[in-house]
């Protein structure tokens, strides 16, 4: 067996500094590659601690491994040492630069070095966390054009939505769609909120990725691994429902995020801070699962509120 921390891309920056995008390994047998990426935007911190948890377990049961398994915590080091979502001077998504280039920019060369090296896994996992306003539960997101090859490795990764997007939502210079484009797989998973750490979540993920890495022969037949306690819905355009501020003010939500909500019930109101009355009411529109809630308070005309998956056809 064999383990190593190893700098896949180190550039020189200005004072003295260097960019450095470092990977752990875990290897044994002869098995096939598999890699989990993290941290592409800089405050979403979720995916590091998934990180940490995948390390300690690997270590714990290095008996059981058979392949690969590469683990890119911080993609994006600089983001995430000054809490950006971009890279820093650049003010580049660097999930807009792949697959990258070699000898381009800063968030080319280091697209294309993240791109590169993951391309031949057997599999590739893309954690990301929402941002600092909105609250997400564990999900995969997919794009229709890879639905049928990704759908049945979702199912097993112990999710509670897995998300059909159309192709008109799919952003082409992304790691996921790059990927899957040459004919990786590369799921992309979000969950938990910008800025913070949500150990649930974290515990139901590594679960999830441990099964996904038995059955594809990673980790031997007869590896005890916790049992999954999630099975995921399926979630497309024609079922989500988006949910909007009709006015600006402090949003003072009245139910949990992950819980079933009928037509019609509040969910929440929109008060100001100059005068007792509330400003309005968000309601549901149908039947359904509330997946995505509004965590940051302040908002304005148009915020997004919350997502609903609809659970059968209403008719508000």
């Amino acid at each position: 067996m064999s383990m190593k921390t190893e700098a896949l891309l180190r550039l020189e920056l200005p004072y003295r500094d260097t960019l450095d995008i470092q990977r752990t390994i875990f290897e044994q047998g002869s098995g096939p590659t598999v890699s989990v990426i993290s941290g592409i935007h800089g405050d979403e911190i979720e995916g590091l601690y998934v990180c940490h948890q995948l390390s300690r377990w690997l270590a714990a049961n290095i008996q059981h491994l058979n392949g690969r398994v590469e683990l890119f915590p911080a993609a994006n080091p600089l983001g995430l040492a000054t809490l950006q979502r971009f890279i820093p001077v650049f003010e580049s998504d660097l999930n807009r630069n792949f697959p990258g280039h070699a000898h381009g920019l800063v968030p080319q060369r280091m697209a294309d070095a993240i791109f590169s090296a993951t391309r031949h896994s057997k599999l590739v996992i893309d954690i990301h966390a929402s941002n600092i306003f909105l609250r997400e539960i564990p999900q995969v997101r997919i794009s229709q054009a890879f639905a049928d090859r990704l759908t049945p490795i979702a199912e097993k990764m112990n999710l509670d939505i897995i998300w059909i997007h159309g192709s008109m939502t799919v952003m082409e210079a992304t790691l996921a769609h790059s990927l899957n484009e040459v004919d990786t797989p590369c799921l992309v998973v979000e969950m938990g909120v910008g800025m913070r750490v949500t150990p649930v979540f974290t515990e139901q993920i590594v679960t999830g990725i441990l099964h996904v890495w038995k059955s594809l022969g990673i980790l031997n037949p007869n590896t005890p691994l916790p049992q999954r306690t999630h099975q995921p819905a399926v979630a497309t355009d024609s079922n989500v429902h988006y949910l909007n501020a009709e006015t600006s003010g402090i949003f003072i939500p009245c139910v949990e995020h992950w819980k079933s909500v009928k037509q019609g019930e509040t969910l929440g109101s929109i008060v100001s801070a100059f005068h007792g009355k509330p400003l309005s009411q968000i309601v549901s529109p149908v039947d359904g699962i509330l997946f995505t809630l509004r965590e940051y308070p302040l908002v304005y005309e148009g915020s997004l509120i919350a997502r609903i998956m609809a659970t059968k056809e209403s008719s508000l």
